[in-house]
């Protein structure tokens, strides 16, 4: 019969062991879609950044991680302590992914960075300009990053991500406001 110690291992290894498979699609199927619920309703299109995917599947690994810690490591004291450490280090992770993401509404554009609890909210009134940078490749131009800058001296650069969606509305909204638009050509 197996004692009660190998069962407890057991099942933190196999939790372990879901928690590296959901870390794949967890952070996409479940965080970006729990900031679209949860941000305000007022949002037109809510987007993240390619940070917030990958922290938040790193924090899901780093908890499936202190599991197998807490498992394998036969002192209690020293397996719970490393674990627990390892767990807060995840948790913190998936914290980031969490609020790592910006919006659009009627009125303004909301910016959370990645790695960052702080939020900046700027009216149309607020953006100096935009910058869309193309490249070309193979006869084709597109979109390689926009620049948002603000008049408090602020600048976001995003290459990738629901902001290019957003983007020709929201240099319509910059320069209806008295903003500028701006197309850099490659050389």
């Amino acid at each position: 019969m197996v004692d009660f110690y190998d069962q407890k291992k057991i099942i933190l290894v196999t939790f372990g062991i879901i928690l590296l498979i959901s870390a794949l699609f967890v952070p996409a199927a479940v965080f970006y879609p729990a900031k679209v619920v949860t941000i305000t309703q007022e949002a037109e299109i809510v987007g993240t950044s390619f940070w917030s995917l990958v922290l938040g599947g790193a924090g899901i690994v780093l908890l499936a991680i202190s599991l197998f810690i807490a498992a394998l490591i036969e002192q209690p004291v020293k397996s719970w302590l490393l674990s627990g450490a390892v767990a807060i280090i995840g948790l913190v992770s998936i914290a980031f992914s969490l609020g790592d993401y910006y919006y659009v509404t009627r009125d303004s554009f909301t910016y959370n960075p990645p790695l960052s609890f702080n939020s900046s909210t700027y009216t149309w009134e607020e953006f100096e300009r935009v910058e869309e940078r193309l490249q070309k490749q193979n006869g084709t131009s597109s979109i390689e990053s926009v620049a948002y800058y603000f008049r408090d001296g602020d600048m976001v650069e995003f290459s990738s991500g629901r902001i290019f969606e957003m983007h020709n509305d929201l240099a319509r909204r910059v320069e209806a406001a008295g903003g500028e638009f701006t197309r850099i050509q490659p050389q």
